[in-house]
């Protein structure tokens, strides 16, 4: 029954996340949960400000560690990313399977915090989410004995970074760098029962006027904040 429950919950998120109704409304919050009181969160955002959502119909996920060796061909990830030619990663977050297709494109994002070298300081970023096709290490490829040719190493090179070929829609694809300083997480569904207060969060909330609907809380699992 468990797993049932969770299988459920995690595709209402993907339908949730994938979902172009929202577009124009839609707004992402970060920052510390203050206090969850019957359907009612409020959050302290990052520039300091109160934000009251209503989560009743909200969907719940754990952010959780996740590491460059779990990106591996054919598993759906979401990337925020930084400048072109090339794209480089700011985070990955790798999806269950349950949730693949959940967001799938490439499309603008908020400005973010640079955990990759850049000071802390906040650049804007696009999002890419779709499925790795190809993986590539800053080194040479090894030949296998398997019938099916060249085996691409599936560990970093010295340094850590690594290159992906990330392919969404009928056609549409990105080559993505990911650095080793990137943060790599991972979502699993939850329920209410995460919303502890002073926990770091990440909200997609739907606004209506004075009205804020928390269609998504994401929180991060033992002090991590989410990086998305």
């Amino acid at each position: 029954m468990k797993h049932v429950t969770k299988t459920l919950a995690a595709a209402g998120l993907t339908a949730l996340l994938s979902s172009a109704a929202f577009a124009a409304q839609v707004e992402r919050v970060r920052g510390t949960i203050d206090k969850a009181e019957g359907s009612t969160l409020t959050i302290k955002t990052e520039d300091g400000k109160s934000e009251t959502v209503d989560v009743g119909g909200a969907k719940f996920a754990w952010v959780v560690p996740s590491s460059l060796d779990q990106i591996k061909d054919g598993v759906f990830i979401g990337t925020a990313t930084k400048g072109e030619n090339p794209m480089t990663a700011l985070e990955v977050v790798l999806f269950p399977e349950s949730m693949r297709g959940t967001g799938e494109g490439h499309y603008g994002w908020d400005s973010i915090t640079d955990q990759t070298g850049g000071a802390g300081s906040k650049v804007k970023s696009a999002m890419t989410n779709g499925t790795v096709k190809a993986e590539t290490a800053n080194a040479p490829k090894v030949k296998s004995a398997m019938t099916n040719g060249t085996v691409k190493a599936d560990k970093a090179a010295s340094g850590g970074e690594r290159t992906l070929t990330v392919s969404y829609g009928k056609d549409g694809s990105k080559e993505i760098v990911v650095p080793s300083s990137a943060p790599i997480v991972a979502f699993e569904p939850a329920d209410k029962a995460i919303l502890a207060p002073g926990s770091k969060v990440f909200a997609v909330v739907a606004k209506d006027g004075a009205k804020a609907e928390g269609k998504l809380v994401a929180v991060g699992k033992d002090g991590l904040t989410p990086p998305m």
